[in-house]
């Protein structure tokens, strides 16, 4: 096994794909040791309330990780990081709870995304919400303003006409559907400061720099927000760059 604190554990949801631990290993050049585990819960199927339950997986998750070796706990899916949370410090808090039961360090997507607009100091945003149904959309649209931050929009790929609106299907969104997305809620909405991409199906690191192109305004998306947030606590030189 690589150096002890150079081991990075991913808490994958259920039923679920995760590219992250593999886009990680790649953008670092195999040079970090990663471990991951996936989510089981029993009868899980993403709706609120089963997300709402998901704190003690979550938690037994990042014990097995941390006996495992792992010094830091990833967990990419966003939905996990605010639905059941009153705003991110509650949601932090969760986080801690968990660190202090595991001994090791935990971050989220979510609390990535938050560290950066918190060192950015920027108050309005646009939410590009990608694939969200409604009701995730509205969750965290409530919750990033309970945060204290004025949500100007948030839109999913539906609301902005790019998609037909399907029903109980989470097909995620292709690299030209998120351009187009950032495109026009960021030419529909000039007051925002900054354009917040959510949905860890959104896959962002190939076109973080096509996105720049598109709007003049910060981008911060889930996916890459972790990877940065991982970075930066294990002190490491990455590639992106916001």
């Amino acid at each position: 096994m690589k150096e002890k604190n150079n081991v990075v554990g991913f808490i994958s949801a259920p039923s679920w794909l995760d590219p992250a631990p593999d886009e990680f290993r790649e953008l670092t050049n195999g040079k970090i040791s990663i471990q991951q585990t996936f989510l089981d819960p029993p009868g899980f199927d993403y709706s609120v309330q089963s997300i709402t339950k998901i704190t003690p997986f979550l938690t037994n998750a990042s014990l097995s990780l941390a006996s495992a070796g792992c010094t830091l706990i990833a967990s990419p899916a966003t939905p996990f990081g605010y639905i059941g949370y009153n705003n991110i410090t509650h949601a932090k808090e969760s986080l801690r709870k968990i660190e202090k039961i595991s001994g090791v360090s935990c971050i989220s997507s979510i609390s990535a995304i938050f560290d950066i607009l918190e060192s950015k100091k920027i108050q309005n945003v646009v939410l590009a919400c990608t694939y969200y149904p409604d009701e995730w959309r509205d969750l965290w649209s409530s919750f990033v303003s309970a945060s204290g931050y004025k949500v100007i929009t948030a839109q999913s790929l539906v609301d902005q006409g790019i998609r037909s609106k399907k029903n109980g299907e989470i097909d995620y969104p292709n690299p030209s559907e998120i351009c187009e997305s950032v495109k026009r809620i960021s030419k529909n909405y000039p007051e925002a400061d900054v354009v917040i991409i959510s949905g860890s199906g959104a896959r962002t690191l190939a076109i973080t720099d096509k996105l720049k192109k598109i709007t003049n305004k910060l981008v911060i998306a889930a996916d890459t927000a972790l990877f940065l947030s991982i970075a930066k606590k294990l002190n490491i030189n990455f590639p992106i760059a916001l």
